[in-house]
């Protein structure tokens, strides 16, 4: 499939077992960068199941205009994905500042690597379905290879008292990670309710999760299109210019 090219850098996604998707570039444009950070150490960010590495590198290009100072991880249990995560770092400019590592999260959590200004992950999501016929792909859509109660226990366990954990998933599949992660610790704090078509019901939601349960919870909305086949919208054209060419 060759390299998807963005405006600072470029994604090689010829072995990943998924490849770079709406899903991830809005989570990687909409996530919230960490404010409350001391200036003595890195930000410290984890791209949980990075795939082709394009949202830790979106983070790592909105973070550079922002700290001089900061680490991303990317992890994933699919060895050619980690493997292409970390061809598509060390391409990039920020080559110093990214690593990836061909391990699952409950391993990553395992090996005592510190805690996390923000977690982001585009996790699988699929609960009883029918697999993708290719085991690596299936694997990477289907929420048995990463629990939503495993996502939030190990996320909650990593964050810094005031981190933040960033995910995508489809609309229906919102509701059930809400109450998995409240069950660790972790708060709904914002949601993003997103639809492919202007005036239609949203098909993805975007959330974040906080350890403070006081915060009270921001709800927004966009779209990504106008119409069917039509232009796309003047929010998500104004969410993504940063990164697409053709915006």
């Amino acid at each position: 499939m060759g390299s998807f090219l963005f405006k600072q850098f470029s994604v090689r996604q010829e072995i990943s077992a998924m490849k770079v998707n709406t899903d991830g570039v809005l989570l990687g444009a909409w996530c919230s960068l960490p404010q409350s950070v001391p200036l003595e150490r890195p930000v410290r960010v984890l791209d949980v199941g990075t795939g082709t590495g394009v949202i830790a590198l979106m983070v790592a290009q909105r973070l550079s205009s922002q700290f001089n100072n900061f680490n991303i991880v990317g992890i994933d249990p699919d060895a050619p994905s980690s493997e292409e995560a970390e061809y598509n770092f060390k391409a990039s400019k920020w080559s110093n500042s990214l690593s990836s590592l061909p391990l699952s999260l409950k391993e990553f959590a395992n090996t005592g690597s510190g805690c996390f200004d923000l977690i982001v992950s585009n996790p699988p999501y699929f609960i009883n379905s029918l697999k993708a016929p290719a085991k690596r792909r299936s694997n990477a859509r289907h929420s048995e290879s990463l629990p939503f109660y495993e996502l939030a226990d190990c996320s909650a366990n990593l964050l810094t008292p005031c981190g933040t954990l960033s995910v995508i998933l489809p609309a229906e599949a919102g509701a059930f990670f809400v109450s998995a992660a409240a069950l660790h610790g972790l708060y709904l704090c914002h949601i993003c309710k997103v639809s492919t078509l202007s005036g239609e019901p949203e098909k993805r939601v975007l959330m974040e999760f906080s350890k403070t349960r006081d915060l009270g919870l921001k709800k927004s909305g966009l779209s990504v299109q106008e119409s069917p086949g039509g232009a796309f919208s003047d929010d998500y054209r104004r969410l993504t210019a940063d990164f697409y060419l053709k915006f």
